[in-house]
């Protein structure tokens, strides 16, 4: 028999091996080498190990120093996790309170010092809060995400941290389709530059608005390549509010509807109170911390308190001077004296 034509073994070739085309259902990456969020449902350690978040929110740009003495207090109360706030520009009190830019070398070493005592790092932008044009804003927030000296230094820790787009991107104007999609387009654009982790995406209005995610949550995972998203919720759910009232019975269907989703969620900001027109609204956080013990939701509290910038504290900080020992109040019920409190439920990731 005679040898087939060169070019013809060529073609043969390239349509059985390298010239197959792509699944473009397939991720890129392994995503199990580091933190992810397995099956969609539930974020993991690079061990596989479930990991439930368990800490605080904490003012890096706020406090002196990005907080580093902060974060020392914080480990006190073995959380797994700070979720750290960020701003593209910060008054650095250490130089008169002159207005800096935030880059990636002033970030860096809060990741280091948060991974070196045990607490994941979730990184968020501040600057949109409750922005009354997601389509508008959010792609601002990617714009700094993606700065080269931010993206190469998260990109050094991508396995370890996870990264908030931004904080509580609408005010309740958007629809659930214009915020779903500026979203999924955020999303894609994290994922084109390089970032493979755990992503984390507020609920629209202020954080408030759970049902979103119980009608466009699944979309939002099926559109990421890495299917690698948790979604937050922040649950400034009083009891008798200015203009919204949250009985014990409303937060457990909440909580209800949450848990048959099956979504992987956190409770982004949890809180003794919620603050309206001034006025402290109380919140029955110890259900709320009850309610995320026994569904195996995380959350984080809302917020720390300053050490060296004592002029930042306000009546939700958990403590006024920035140290463990000074805990009070719902702070200190939050952080050590409950059942459900950090120090009683917090695992941290393996090594």
């Amino acid at each position: 028999m005679n040898a087939l034509p060169l070019y013809v073994s060529i073609l043969f070739f390239c349509v059985f091996t390298s010239c197959k085309k792509k699944d473009e259902t397939k991720p890129d990456k392994d995503v199990t080498t580091g933190l992810h969020v397995k099956d969609g449902q539930y974020l993991a350690d690079k061990c596989g190990n479930k990991i439930v978040l368990h800490g605080v929110n904490m003012g890096s740009v706020y406090a002196v120093n990005f907080g580093l003495k902060e974060l020392e207090e914080i480990e006190k109360t073995g959380a797994n996790t700070v979720r750290i706030i960020l701003t593209q520009n910060y008054q650095d009190w250490q130089n008169g309170g002159k207005l800096t830019i935030v880059t990636g070398a002033k970030i860096e070493p809060i990741i280091t010092s948060c991974l070196a005592k045990g607490m994941i790092p979730v990184l968020e932008l501040h600057d949109f809060t409750g922005t009354t044009n997601v389509t508008n804003d959010l792609p601002k927030a990617i714009q700094w995400w993606t700065k080269p000296d931010v993206k190469s230094v998260l990109l050094k820790y991508q396995q370890s941290i996870i990264v908030n787009i931004a904080n509580e991107p609408d005010n309740g104007a958007a629809s659930d389709v214009t915020y779903r999609d500026a979203n999924l387009t955020a999303i894609k654009n994290l994922r084109d530059a390089g970032y493979t982790c755990p992503i984390m995406i507020d609920a629209p209005y202020y954080g408030k608005d759970y049902v979103f995610f119980l009608y466009q949550g699944k979309a939002l995972i099926d559109a990421d390549p890495l299917h690698n998203l948790l979604f937050s919720v922040h649950a400034y759910w009083p009891t008798n509010g200015a203009f919204e009232n949250y009985s014990d019975v409303k937060i457990r269907d909440n909580f209800k509807a949450l848990k048959q989703s099956g979504l992987p969620i956190v409770l982004g900001e949890l809180a003794a109170a919620d603050i309206q027109n001034g006025l402290a609204y109380n919140i029955n956080y110890r259900l709320l911390m009850k309610l995320c013990q026994e569904n195996q939701f995380g959350y984080l509290a809302w917020w720390w308190g300053f050490y060296n910038n004592p002029d930042a504290n306000n009546q939700l900080s958990m403590t006024n001077d920035g140290l463990y020992s000074g805990l009070q109040g719902a702070g200190f019920v939050i952080a050590y004296d409950d059942v459900n409190s950090i120090s009683h439920t917090s695992k941290r990731a393996c090594k």
